[in-house]
């Protein structure tokens, strides 16, 4: 059961620290260690904020959210190829994540831009790397991996 959004009034007193509690079910119950056990993916990018108020519980659990929406680039690599885009899926995740592809902007041999997300696949959250393999640059000019990391889920 997810944290409710609102009381259907625009407030959220029908929830509390215990009803976080209940949903996160941290080794001890207070604040600091529900945010410690929380799951990323799990929060409403709506309320997430600082991740310093019980606000940001609020709708906790209810988001299915999983596809990448924004990643940035952790590693440039480098590639044998010449500048361009060009088209990447996911070799390895840091999570449960699949499906994801992307078009990559290299430039001087290195990843330089995100330039579009294909297909946003399912089952990512922020935080979670994702090691690229191109599609259209054979294997052996591929000399060290591009590598996202997940920055939003949509």
């Amino acid at each position: 059961m997810a944290i409710p959004n609102t009381d259907g009034n625009g407030t959220s007193t029908d929830w509390s620290l215990q009803s976080v509690v209940t949903e996160v079910n941290p080794t001890t119950d207070d604040l600091v260690d529900c945010f410690a056990d929380a799951t990323g993916a799990s929060f409403d990018q709506a309320y997430k904020g600082d991740l310093d108020r019980l606000l940001n519980f609020r709708n906790y659990g209810a988001v299915t959210a999983s596809g990448v929406a924004s990643a940035t680039i952790t590693t440039a690599g480098i590639q044998k190829a010449g500048d361009g885009t060009y088209a990447a899926t996911q070799d390895i995740t840091s999570g449960s994540g699949s499906g994801a592809t992307f078009n990559i902007t290299l430039t001087n041999l290195a990843a330089t831009a995100i330039s579009s997300i294909t297909a946003a696949g399912t089952g990512y959250a922020v935080g979670d790397t994702i090691t690229l393999v191109f599609t259209n640059i054979a294997g052996s000019r591929q000399v060290t991996a591009v590598v996202l990391t997940v920055a939003t889920l949509g």
